[in-house]
């Protein structure tokens, strides 16, 4: 689906993109890390069409983008961190202006508006200003906006910046539903747990390279690592604690994670026999890693950028 490689960006003395390759499946939700200054709205802008590149190959759709860009765009949208509405037009107003200015057939846009309304709830809301809607809502109908020329691929750009829990989540739920649809997310966000949550492969860049890629599973294990990480059904802290205190080298990471120092076989079977006595159930053990979180402070700790 997207296909770059050797990807060199530089605005003047400063690199944005040194060699980057990377390679993005269709029908995936694929997540990019990186602090900031790290090359992710470089790469967001180039892929779009916003911004070029000295050298490199990068294919969307099978196809070379410099020579098809127009084509790609018509099948691609991006969502931005702003909010890129006027405040003063009511829902469904924005979304004819935004549909009428991409040139989409009427047929076409009528069933698309539907579609970006019904998708993220807005059906309520069609005569209401922009600016009376609340901080979700207005991400709500930036995505919807976004939705206009059906794209095959979304780029979103920290899409739930400022938004209640409550809100996050539907927005959360509203993109993996892009998935059942074929369609591929290319997400950008500082929450980790919304990448953990919603991401099948993740990326991580610094200072212009990707550093480590692969499905979730894959980055927060390692084999070669001397701790096992058990993650159990939430649990109190101060039963956790209790348990800890009775087993050399466990500690608590969180409600819902422990790690163990050393994997050695009895040390793992002492551990699970006191979890079953304590009527704690396990979800999982893994090598490494305890979280996305943590993986990503230690490999950007290093050579960052500000591009």
């Amino acid at each position: 689906m997207i296909k770059i490689e050797g990807l060199h960006k530089s605005y003047g003395e400063k690199v944005a993109l040194n060699g980057l390759s990377l390679e993005i499946k269709k029908g995936t939700i694929f997540g990019l890390l990186g602090p900031n200054g790290a090359g992710k709205t470089t790469l967001i802008s180039i892929l779009n069409g916003l911004s070029t590149f000295e050298k490199g190959n990068v294919k969307v759709f099978d196809l070379p983008l410099q020579e098809n860009i127009k084509e790609i765009r018509t099948r691609c949208a991006l969502i931005p961190q702003t909010l890129a509405f006027y405040e003063n037009l009511t829902v469904i107003e924005n979304l004819n202006f935004f549909g009428g200015i991409q040139n989409i057939p009427a047929d076409a846009l009528k069933k698309n508006i539907a579609y970006a309304v019904e998708t993220n709830r807005l059906g309520s809301m069609l005569k209401q200003k922009a600016s009376t809607l609340s901080g979700g809502q207005k991400r709500r109908l930036n995505i919807a906006i976004g939705l206009l020329n059906d794209p095959e691929i979304l780029f979103f750009d920290e899409p739930t910046v400022g938004i209640d829990p409550e809100s996050r989540n539907e927005i959360l739920e509203t993109i993996v539903s892009f998935k059942k649809e074929n369609k591929t997310v290319v997400y950008t966000s500082h929450y980790m747990p919304e990448i953990e949550k919603i991401c099948d492969e993740v990326a991580i860049i610094n200072a212009g390279q990707i550093i480590k890629q692969g499905t979730l599973e894959s980055m927060l294990s390692n084999e070669s690592a001397d701790e096992l990480v058990i993650e159990i059904y939430e649990t109190s802290l101060e039963r956790l604690e209790k348990l800890c205190a009775t087993v050399d080298s466990l500690t608590v990471i969180d409600e819902s994670t422990l790690m163990l120092q050393g994997k050695a076989s009895s040390n793992v079977s002492q551990v699970l026999s006191r979890l079953e006595s304590a009527e704690i159930a396990v979800k999982n053990i893994r090598y490494g890693t305890t979280t996305l979180e943590s993986l990503f402070i230690n490999l950007t700790s290093k050579g960052r950028a500000d591009v």
